[in-house]
This record gives C-alpha cells, structure tokens and sequence, in this order.
C-alpha cells in the first residue's frame, strides 16, 4: 500500500514538472503572455507531410525547426506577421495583416496517428 501511493506521488511530480518545462518552453519561444493561437481543437493536423494549420491554410512540412513535440494533449500555435523588414513595401503592405507559423507544439502522442504515405 505504502509502495503504490509513493509510486503514484512520483508520478504525479514528474507528471507536473514535464507540463511546467512544456509552459516554460511556450512562455520562452511565444513570450509570457502568450495564448495558443489555434482556432480550434482540430485547427492542425496531421498528414503524411507534417502538419496543416487550417486557419493559416499552412503546410508545416516534417522536418520544420518549428514544429516543437510537447508533452501537452493538444497542439499549441504561435504566430507572427508575415511581412517583414526586408520586404519591398507593396509585399510588405499586402502581407500587413497576415499571419504565418512561428512555433507549432505538437503533441508525442499525436505525432505518431498520421496517415501512411
């Protein structure tokens, strides 16, 4: 009995601190204040190729230094603009109020139910 509730505590610290290093690494990549960024529960998902982010309508191909694997049950979304500083300003201004993938946090577990290619 003493066994299996010491068993039980261990897990549930490291259970905890694995979800804190899943929120610190989202808190240092996004920043503190950050909000996941998907539209919804099934905003990314799984393909052969990687993982589509359906809001964004955007491929993140396998292999991307953006996808993340986390601990977490769900996928987590950051974002930034997709103009940037060394555009011309016509592209710069047509891409003012688009958004791209910065980091997409992909859970372990789903990370395997792709479909076969």
């Amino acid at each position: 009995m003493k066994r299996t509730k010491l068993i039980i505590a261990l897990a549930l610290l490291l259970a905890a601190q694995t979800a804190a290093e899943a929120d610190s690494r989202i808190a240092k990549l996004c920043g503190s204040d950050h909000v996941n960024e998907a539209a919804s529960r099934d905003d990314a998902r799984p393909n052969p190729g990687g993982f589509y982010v359906t809001s964004l309508r955007e491929q993140v191909s396998e292999g991307d230094p953006r996808i993340i694997l986390s601990t977490s049950d769900d996928f987590y979304l950051c974002t930034r603009p997709a103009a940037t500083p060394d555009m011309d300003t016509t592209k710069a201004l047509l891409l003012m109020k688009e958004r791209v993938v910065k980091y997409l946090f992909v859970p372990v577990i789903r990370r395997d139910t792709r479909e076969p290619s």
